[in-house]
């Protein structure tokens, strides 16, 4: 049981000392290991990526087991003279059970030394599994190859396929990087798209809507849509490789894919949008101006404005396109010159819920009605030539 050379019984009869040694040696450091095993497996340390290796039945087998080994081996403690050891009773039975005893503490060494090994990269996968979204592909091959490994480890007692259990982590662990790496590149400006950013910020185009957006009947919700769209894309260029080895987050950005609304299209992408939209909102606000500085109500009113003035409005119903830069004072006079028009604000829910009213399936007349009726009432008291209404 203890691998003691099978001589060392006669050289005890004789009166030797050093089977008593060998002994004691055997037993002070046996009952160190067995003491650690049996507490490392009553706190629960055989787990593995968030599971027990044992079942609860064996997980109490193995205990009780690991407990009589105790015992067995402190009984031997007494027997440290070659006197005692003469008289020492113990059957082959006896010596055969401590030896499947023995067998099952060193399972649990074993077991313990590979769970301790393999416990930094599972700890690992178990944060990256809450980094990613539910949804990704990477997130369903960690949950496949986990149940996979506990599976196996649950069965391999002896620990003999560590070799392969490690291969299976490391690989797992070098798909998540390169999918990490792939998800922050695509929400994430780099150092040339930030430089991009930055310039489309301090933007002519942006300045003049700005300075537009002082002038009442302007749908300035567009402008700040816009703007919130610009600042929400976010820029991080540090990230590299070896950091997500020890992390399994950007320690710079602390991007986390499943906790952010991510779009379809690249942040690179979305920035070379949002120029498009810039130019975009430019006409589309531009447009605007002309229509309602050509109405009738507005024409008749541009006479009474200050020369200067009304010469800058001339200008750009002339020229047709804003003036470059687009000043305070431009937009000064287009106020005053649409002073006598009236903004009136409607969301679009407001639309929805009118054209609803009286329920759905509806025929043209009756949505005509509803928002003959939603038009009118936003409308009354008021004359309807001078208002102006701007959908947000």
């Amino acid at each position: 049981m203890f691998d003691l050379p099978s001589g060392l019984a006669q050289k005890a009869s004789q009166g030797d000392t050093e089977p008593v040694i060998k002994l004691q040696e055997k037993v002070s450091a046996l009952v160190p290991r067995v003491l650690k095993a049996g507490s490392d497996l009553q706190q629960g340390k055989l787990g593995f990526w968030g599971q027990n290796l044992l079942r609860e039945e064996e997980a109490k087998d193995w205990h009780a087991r690991l407990d009589s080994l105790k015992k067995f081996t402190e009984s031997l403690a007494p027997y440290n003279t070659v006197g005692k050891l003469k008289n020492l009773r113990v059957t082959q039975e006896d010596l055969d059970g401590q030896k499947k005893n023995l067998e099952i503490l060193a399972a649990v060494e074993r077991l313990l030394e590979l769970v301790v090994e393999l416990g930094s990269t599972a700890s690992y996968l178990s944060q990256a599994e809450m980094v990613l979204p539910a949804e990704h592909p990477w997130v369903k091959q960690a949950e496949t190859a986990r149940k996979a490994l506990q599976e196996k480890l649950s069965q391999d007692r002896t620990a003999e396929h560590a070799a392969e259990y490690r291969q299976t982590l490391n690989q797992l662990k070098k798909d998540y990087i390169t999918a990490y790496i792939a998800s922050h590149s695509k929400a994430r400006l780099g150092v040339a798209e930030d430089k991009t950013r930055n310039a489309l910020r301090k933007d002519d185009r942006l300045l003049a809507l700005r300075v537009l957006a002082g002038v009442s009947l302007m749908p300035t919700s567009q402008l700040t849509a816009f703007e919130e769209s610009l600042n929400g894309l976010k820029s991080c260029s540090s990230l590299d490789e070896p950091t997500l080895v020890t992390a399994a987050v950007c320690p710079h950005c602390q991007f986390r894919p499943a906790a952010e609304q991510l779009e379809l299209l690249p942040a690179a992408n979305r920035l070379h949008k949002l120029d498009d939209d810039l130019d975009e909102l430019l006409a589309n606000w531009q447009q605007t101006l002309l229509e309602n500085l050509e109405d009738p109500f507005t024409q008749d009113s541009l006479g009474l404005l200050p020369a200067a003035s009304k010469k800058l409005i001339d200008a750009f119903l002339t020229s047709r396109k804003l003036p470059e830069p687009l000043t305070q004072e431009f937009a000064n006079a287009v106020q005053e010159a649409l002073s006598g028009l009236e903004k009136i604000a409607v969301k679009g829910d407001e639309i929805k819920q009118a054209l609803l009213q009286g329920g759905s399936p509806a025929t043209p007349d009756e949505l005509r009605k509803r928002f003959d009726a939603f038009m009118n009432e936003r409308c009354k008291g008021k004359d309807a030539t001078k208002l102006r209404f701007v959908i947000e």
